[in-house]
């Protein structure tokens, strides 16, 4: 297979290195020196952190594991669980994902796919868990074939919200 003129021999009888693979080769060479400035920084400053921290409390140590750090949530603490109590009050039973297309409505959130609307409906349901443990709430039926819950806030004789809690 003949060679093209970019990888003829030259005047030395060498072949000439191919400018690609020499420009991504400078490209990655740039690429590490400012990630290893960037990692002196982080050190510089994971270290000043590391400092205060002990100030604080002299015990303290850095953990063994590093862990990711949580991701932003799309809704303020407790705005689901609260969602969960107001709809509930105005619609006395409902079933979870509907409980869940609700909320999403209520605060006008779209999710890119369903993986992430399945992730806002389970944290619907672990809400409605959290206040089942509590006595608020109890589950009234489920879906055989999709195992969703059906829902209604606790209700004593009277009428009035019951707290009773749940003997495990």
């Amino acid at each position: 297979m003949p060679l093209d003129a970019s990888h003829s021999p030259g005047s030395n009888g060498r072949m000439r290195t191919p400018r690609p693979l020499k420009g991504r080769r400078a490209e990655l060479a740039y690429e590490r020196v400012q990630l290893l400035k960037r990692l002196a920084q982080v050190d510089k400053e994971m270290a000043a952190l590391d400092y205060a921290l002990r100030i604080l409390d002299a015990d303290w140590t850095p953990p063994a594991r590093v862990t990711k750090p949580g991701q932003p949530t799309l809704l303020p603490r407790g705005a689901v669980a609260e969602a969960c109590l107001q709809f509930l009050r105005q619609h006395v039973e409902l079933w979870t994902p509907d409980l869940a297309k609700l909320i999403a409505e209520r605060y006008k959130l779209t999710f890119k796919d369903k993986r992430a609307d399945q992730d806002f409906a389970s944290s619907v349901a672990m809400a409605l868990r959290r206040y089942e443990r509590r006595g608020l709430l109890e589950v009234i039926d489920k879906d055989p074939r999709t195992l969703a819950l059906k829902w209604r806030l606790r209700m004593g004789p009277d009428g009035r919200l019951s707290l009773v809690r749940r003997v495990a």
